[in-house]
This record gives structure tokens, C-alpha cells and sequence, in this order.
């Protein structure tokens, strides 16, 4: 399994916004990350679909969180950002490499058991990292 840039990116476009005195714009954004605004554009749109954040476009507008940077933890982002499906789905093609009757659903089953075992230790990692956190550390050892 491997992260995508983008969760990164959201990670700290909410922990610049979280920060902020004010709402703050995509090109804002963009240019204090020093990433492309049209990617940028992209990874905030889904934080919106996720309820993250909201925009709010007037002259003042721009991106505020919709919760407290306590209550948004990693999980929140990954899922907006990455999905929330399994990260395994079968497709049974070990039956095709095997004798039925070495009873291969069996050990599938346990392979499966395994990663999603992994899968939900992983989950439950990033649930109990928040944003509020990351800011508290980052205040107390600068």
C-alpha cells in the first residue's frame, strides 16, 4: 500500500486553514504549499464532499473547517481523500491456480483475515491521530 501525495496535501491545506485567522483562498493555498492550484482545487474538493470544510465564496470568502481541528483526526482525511472502501477484494483467482480440492477458499480466508486484521489496525491508528494534536506538538517543541 502506498499514500498518495494528496493525502499529505490535505493534511496540511486543514492544518493551514485550522491555523488561520480568517477563510483562505485556493490560490492562497496553493502558493503558501507551493503546489499546483488546479491539483490543490482538486484534493479541496474532496475535503468538501467529505465535510471537512466549506467554501465560501464573496470577497472575504474562502475555506474555513466545518470542526474543530480536534474532532478531525487522520482517518477523516484518508477516507475523504482515498475512499472508504477495503483495501482488499478478492477475486478468487487462486481457484484458478490450484486443485478445488486442496480446499483453497480456506486459506484464502485466512489471507483475507490477515489484511483486513492489518487494514483495521491501521484504520484505527490514524483514528487516533488528530489535527489538534499535530499543532499542540509542533507549539510545544519549537
Amino acid at each position: 500500500m502506498r499514500i498518495r501525495k494528496s493525502f499529505e496535501q490535505a493534511i496540511c491545506i486543514l492544518l493551514l486553514i485550522g491555523t488561520s485567522e480568517g477563510p483562505l483562498k485556493s490560490h492562497e493555498l496553493s502558493k503558501m504549499l507551493d503546489v499546483s492550484d488546479s491539483y490543490l482545487k482538486k484534493v479541496t474538493r474532496q475535503l468538501v464532499v467529505a465535510g471537512l470544510i466549506t467554501s465560501k465564496a464573496s470577497k472575504l470568502g474562502g475555506f474555513i473547517l466545518n470542526k474543530k481541528m480536534n474532532d478531525i483526526s487522520f482517518l477523516d482525511i484518508f477516507e475523504a481523500i482515498e475512499g472508504k472502501e477495503k483495501f482488499i477484494e478478492t477475486t478468487h483467482l487462486v481457484d484458478k491456480v490450484f486443485d478445488p480440492a486442496l480446499n483453497i477458499q480456506h486459506t484464502e480466508d485466512i489471507i483475507i483475515n490477515h489484511l483486513d486484521a492489518a487494514e483495521n489496525q491501521y484504520k484505527q491508528k490514524l483514528k487516533e491521530i488528530n489535527l489538534g494534536e499535530i499543532t499542540n506538538y509542533v507549539h510545544q517543541n519549537s
